[in-house]
């Protein structure tokens, strides 16, 4: 978590949102924007599968449509095995994709068949689109435990979906699998330097309602966002995302964030929980209030910040490391 610059903007973004580009959403691109323009929004990474989404002019009036794309593998086998009754489902976001590469993606035929090596070819088609590294919903089918998230940190992973806000991202884990939080403190903990993320994974927006009265399940938005310090550009905001200058949420809002001295300070609107947490996902320290702050200790790592309201809203800060 870097110390606060002169830029004090908040912006709230979206980092992982699906259109008709997708083939599994029946939205066009310019609706899904208009829909999260009217959401609060101020920037849109659209990642499609397997398709970079290009807005003419970059925007939907003041809304920002930035070009992404969610790399998809979907196999049925991979090594480690997928557990009985689910898919090696593989998924890595591109975000901030060159618009030149405008259209569809393709990989390449490959005999690979680890998740490791078949993250890694993801990784490098990110490099290779000139974007930013974010693993999606890690416990979803299980696809990534935690030495693959450190794996992949290492090969220039930037972030990780802490909280996929999609109603199938089993986020809190099971008895025989961590949360995904509980995975990005063991990767932390074993030396990556990985941003956590919240975002919507969202396919159905007007026509959410008539999904369900189909019986079918609806993935809405607005339920997991990023919250980025940054002047309201895609330059800028890529920027502060890269070095960490954001926030996660699922609701939760912060008047003040900042870290200097080594000590994380912020202030919420309205009064929450607040939880520091440390190396291997300990607990440092908790509060209840509007403000809260923690100094690292002799022995501290790092210590990061989990605001929670009492409907269960929440959001996340990124770790503040003893350098």
């Amino acid at each position: 978590m870097p110390v606060a610059g002169p830029v004090d903007t908040w912006l709230k973004g979206q980092l992982h949102a699906h259109t008709g580009n997708s083939g599994d959403s029946a939205t066009a691109p310019q609706e899904a924007l208009r829909w999260f323009a009217g959401h609060g929004f101020d920037f849109v990474v659209l990642t499609d599968h397997n398709f970079v989404t290009v807005m003419p002019g970059g925007d939907a009036g003041q809304l920002l449509a930035i070009p992404g794309v969610e790399l998809t593998q979907n196999l049925d086998d991979c090594v480690p095995p997928p557990e009985p009754g689910m898919q090696c489902l593989l998924h890595i976001n591109a975000l901030f994709v060159e618009p030149r590469r405008a259209g569809r993606f393709a990989f390449a035929a490959t005999d690979e068949r680890s998740r490791l090596g078949l993250y890694e070819r993801a990784l490098a088609a990110t490099r290779e689109l000139g974007g930013v590294a974010q693993l999606n919903h890690p416990n979803f089918h299980y696809a990534a435990d935690a030495a693959t998230i450190v794996a992949l940190g290492r090969g220039g992973l930037a972030l990780v979906e802490v909280a996929n806000e999609a109603i199938d991202s089993n986020n809190a884990g099971d008895a025989g699998h961590p949360s995904t939080e509980a995975l990005w403190d063991a990767a932390l903990g074993q030396g990556a330097r990985v941003w956590a993320v919240a975002t919507d994974d969202s396919h159905h927006y007007d026509d959410a309602a008539a999904v369900t009265a189909r019986g079918e399940t609806a993935y809405v938005g607005d339920r997991g966002f990023v919250m980025v310090r940054a002047a309201r550009t895609p330059a800028a905001i890529r920027a502060a995302i890269e070095r960490g200058d954001f926030y996660a949420s699922s609701g939760v809002i912060l008047e003040s964030l900042t870290a200097s001295a080594g000590t994380l300070a912020l202030r919420t609107v309205g009064a929450h929980e607040v939880r520091f947490i440390g190396g291997g996902g300990r607990e440092l320290a908790r509060s209840r209030g509007a403000a809260a702050s923690y100094t690292l200790r002799p022995g501290d790592v790092y210590v990061r910040a989990v605001i929670e309201a009492g409907d269960g809203r929440k959001a996340w800060t990124q770790p503040l490391w003893r350098e």
